[in-house]
């Protein structure tokens, strides 16, 4: 999985700030250049008082791969943002390759053999896909053979508010684990270029000390270790990314805090039954561009 914030405004806090400050002053926007004390304390009060009109100055374009249909199926229904996805009606996936598809570590947790039966329904899938296509069936009819956990791209551009929304809807321990990966990723991608607007942005027991999943708290500790560690990992990398020059990117593993390490005794298990290298692991990339 990698993400790729590609673009942002580059000083959303004061413009956004300047904005505010001028709805209230008889100086216009350009003509107001507000203190680092007026920007924290326009933009908490902002996002405090719920204000769309000046959150939504802020604008974000994310590039995202290694994803599934699954995930698409959801990030797509956030209609405040904007999708570009890679068309399978005219794009052949490559099936005769292993690492087409996405396997959920649940399964993987559940040993080798359930890792087998699903890596050779996928493989199966993959074999009546292309097999549709050589006997002239169009691509966009032949990917109905295709198991939602194919992997695929897309790119994403939202604001400033309905970035929050999502992070704080999909932070959430009650999210699809692909999702709450990307949400986590993209929250850091903020810290890193707008830590005041993204200052306290979390799921919403700690966003807003209110648990709204099914679990009613029983996930309270491990969203405050995940979210620790990725408000950890942005403070860490900022001074770095401060120092890139402008169009370099800063590029951060997240494997260890948002991703997977399959056990080495279960991908043997499967290789060695399949006769195949399998990679179990759900890697996690952020890179960052410095504008």
């Amino acid at each position: 999985m990698r993400i790729i914030l590609m673009d942002y405004l580059e000083d959303s806090e004061r413009v956004m700030t300047a904005g505010a400050l001028a709805t209230r002053s008889s100086k216009v926007a350009a003509d107001i250049s507000p203190t680092d004390k007026q920007v924290s304390n326009m933009i908490k009060w902002t996002k405090e008082m719920k204000l769309s009109s000046v959150l939504n100055f802020s604008y974000y374009v994310f590039s995202i791969e290694g994803v599934s249909r699954s995930f698409t199926h959801q990030w797509v229904r956030y209609r405040m943002a904007a999708h570009m996805q890679q068309s399978l009606r005219y794009v052949k996936v490559n099936t005769d390759r292993f690492n087409w598809f996405i396997t959920p570590p649940t399964i993987v947790e559940k040993g080798a053999d359930a890792v087998i039966e699903y890596i050779r329904n996928q493989i199966r899938s993959g074999q009546v896909y292309l097999d549709l296509i050589q006997r002239g069936i169009p691509p966009e009819d032949a990917r109905f053979a295709l198991p939602i956990g194919v992997k695929t791209h897309l790119s994403s551009a939202f604001n400033a508010e309905e970035m929050i929304h999502i992070i704080y809807q999909r932070t959430c321990f009650d999210a699809q684990w692909e999702i709450r990966t990307v949400a986590y990723a993209i929250l850091l991608a903020g810290l890193i270029v707008h830590p005041k607007i993204f200052d306290g942005v979390g799921p919403s027991c700690i966003y807003e000390g209110i648990c709204r999943g099914v679990g009613k708290w029983r996930c309270l500790n491990d969203a405050k270790k995940v979210w620790g560690n990725v408000v950890k990992m942005a403070n860490e990398a900022r001074s770095e990314f401060l120092n890139l020059e402008r169009g370099d990117f800063l590029k951060l593993d997240l494997t260890d805090i948002l991703g997977y390490h399959a056990p080495m005794n279960v991908v043997k298990r499967v290789e060695e039954e399949l006769g195949l290298p399998v990679n179990l692991d759900i890697n996690v990339l952020l890179e960052v561009k410095k504008k």
